[in-house]
């Protein structure tokens, strides 16, 4: 087996760096958000806010919140589905 492979990725890490979400360049107008489908990243607000960022950085969200933990192949086909059918550019994890 031989493959080539391009993962071009920023990671922004520290306190206060979802403050500065918008000010990154997008590689798109439409973002995949995705999360466990627990309750926290909506409980403490997380997903409200990276959404409200995003939105001020002009790109159009959608959710995937069906990652449980240890996710399953099925899983993670139903997420490439699910962005291939919405038509996004980007990956937020």
């Amino acid at each position: 087996m031989s493959f080539n492979m391009y993962v071009p990725t920023k990671v922004l890490f520290g306190v206060g760096q979802l403050n500065n979400l918008h000010e990154q360049k997008m590689p798109g107008k439409k973002a995949m958000i995705v999360i466990s489908n627990g309750k926290s990243t909506r409980e403490f607000g997380y997903l409200a806010r990276t959404e409200e960022q995003l939105k001020l950085a002009g790109v159009d969200t959608v959710v995937f919140d069906k990652v449980e933990a240890n996710p399953l192949r099925s899983t993670v086909m139903a997420g490439g589905a699910f962005a291939k059918e919405m038509t996004v550019i980007s990956l937020l994890h």
